[in-house]
């Protein structure tokens, strides 16, 4: 029989074990042989290899695959024949969960039945069955590897009674994400805690995270031998159907994590990428996103395992650029280019309002600080203050909430008139492709008169935001520039010796909260001290 598939790594003495298996017969009412069952784990385990079998109703295998766990491409299915064959396939790793890959197959290819086998070191660790049912929904079921032995396949398929013991799942899936990060032990708690959030941003449900110390991760896989093994067991236990690493992963990295998890792998930079698509409203906003998305995915062209193939949308795939996920790198770089046109040509219009700002004679104050400390509520008190016209402004407690840059003129004395810019807000490990994707946007920032950073000083980590502030302005050149620190959300801060450890070391800070309906006349007093 002819096997399709990866087959490199394989002896031939290999593949003739398989087809011989390949001649087993499984009889009615089995869902597989039991001998065909421990032969196909076996190989699985030795070749770390992920084996998928056609089963038709006469018990008979009409089709063989063999590839890299979660890349597997199924063997050929004649229309005719789908609804009356089931696929059994294993997962080398231990994970058993079908994914949403599979259950994709299952109702794109109209196929009787779909089983994934969890094998770890030649065992079973469990199984997962999933049939299609009339009304478009797929009922899945789970079985211990003493139950999946014992299984009436015939009794599952015939009986209502056992169906409507099944749990039902919808496709899309749910997106259930799984946290991993490989850091310092002191920083990993934080850096889990703000990758939650921007997870939680870009709508995923976090369902579990780990992390490992930095000296024990791998070049190769980011996690070393042991933790990967722990994760495999943690996906299992908790359902999650999407990897998000707190780094930016190596295309190498990316690929040998799909291939020992079986589910969806995402880095913090291409979670950083899928918000900033969702928060695009701009022509602008959604240029400099598709610019940053392709500037990221070309290098990882030929590395991403099978992620470019067999895209289900969801988190990782969205946004101006996900039509374009699957050009060759020529016609990348092509769109690049186009795209830094495109770019070019808004700095120059952005030059020539800038130049007929300076004529006129009025002073930039540009906002900046860390997602979500206050930037865009700060800017609509300010227009409530000084009575400015302008569309009203809503900040959300969100990360990124304000993608696309907003100004506003303010006369914050009769005699005193002043524009006022809110920018996108900054974070630790920002992405390299942003920086320079947005360059146009951060322009406004480094032509900025004054820079007012507004910090959330309730937060426990306050000074360390404050430090990843100032080392991307220092990026930006602009590290030397007048600023003043507002010190935002004080009706949050527990202790006032937070409060004064902050003051003493930031410039020209000035405490305050926002939600309170208090005059932002000492910043407009310090802003008139400062500016020329």
């Amino acid at each position: 029989m002819d096997i399709f598939g990866d087959l490199s790594g394989i002896r031939l003495t290999q593949r003739e074990e398989l087809n011989s298996l390949s001649l087993i017969r499984t009889e009615h009412p089995e869902l597989i042989n039991e001998v065909l069952l421990e032969g196909i784990c076996s190989l699985t385990s030795k070749w770390n290899k992920e084996i998928a079998l056609h089963i038709n109703r006469s018990g008979r295998i009409s089709g063989i695959a063999i590839g890299q766990h979660a890349s597997v491409k199924l063997p050929p299915v004649r229309s005719r024949e789908s609804n009356r064959l089931r696929c059994i396939h294993t997962h080398p790793g231990g994970n058993y969960r079908l994914s949403s890959v599979d259950l994709s197959a299952l109702e794109s290819l109209s196929l009787e039945s779909m089983t994934s086998i969890g094998v770890l070191n030649g065992e079973i660790t469990g199984a997962e069955l999933a049939l299609l049912t009339d009304a478009g929904t797929i009922n899945t079921i789970e079985f211990s590897p003493k139950e999946l032995k014992n299984l009436n396949y015939a009794e599952l398929l015939t009986q209502s009674s056992i169906r409507s013991a099944v749990i039902t799942r919808s496709l899309p899936e749910e997106e259930r994400a799984f946290l991993v990060s490989v850091e310092k032990e002191e920083l990993a708690e934080e850096l889990l805690a703000e990758l939650a959030e921007l997870a939680r941003t870009a709508g995923v449900k976090v369902a579990g995270q780990i992390f490992q110390s930095k000296r024990f991760g791998s070049t190769s896989s980011y996690l070393g031998k042991g933790k990967l093994e722990e994760l495999n067991q943690h996906l299992q236990n908790t359902h999650a159907n999407v990897l998000i690493c707190d780094d930016e992963l190596t295309p190498a990295q990316l690929r040998n994590l799909e291939e020992s998890t079986g589910i969806k792998v995402l880095d913090r930079t291409g979670l950083i990428l899928d918000i900033f698509a969702q928060r695009a409203k701009s022509k602008e906003g959604k240029l400099q996103v598709e610019l940053a998305q392709l500037q990221y995915l070309l290098p990882r062209l030929s590395g991403q395992g099978q992620a470019l193939s067999r895209l289900g949308g969801g988190v990782g795939t969205r946004g101006p650029g996900e039509s374009k996920l699957e050009m060759d790198k020529r016609r990348v770089r092509q769109r690049i280019h186009f795209l830094e046109q495109q770019l070019q040509e808004i700095r120059k219009h952005r030059m020539t309002q800038r130049l007929q700002r300076i004529r006129s004679g009025l002073p930039l104050i540009a906002l900046v600080g860390y997602t979500n400390a206050g930037k865009t509520t700060f800017l609509q008190k300010a227009m409530e203050q000084t009575r400015a016209k302008g569309e009203n402004l809503s900040g959300e407690n969100k990360l990124f909430a304000t993608l696309d840059p907003t100004v506003r003129s303010l006369n914050i004395r009769p005699d005193r008139q002043i524009l006022m810019s809110d920018t996108v807000g900054f974070i630790q490990k920002l992405p390299h492709q942003l920086l320079n994707a947005f360059l146009a946007t951060l322009e406004e920032v480094k032509n900025a008169d004054l820079l007012l950073h507004i910090l959330d000083a309730s937060h426990h980590q306050a000074l360390e935001h404050a430090d990843t502030v100032h080392a991307i302005l220092k990026e930006l050149n602009c590290a030397d520039k007048s600023t003043i620190t507002i010190l935002n959300k004080i009706d949050k801060v527990k202790q006032s010796t937070d409060l004064n450890r902050l003051a003493q070391q930031l410039a020209h800070p000035i405490p305050l909260s926002l939600l309170q309906e208090k005059s932002l006349s000492p910043v407009w007093n310090m802003i008139e001290e400062l500016l020329p």
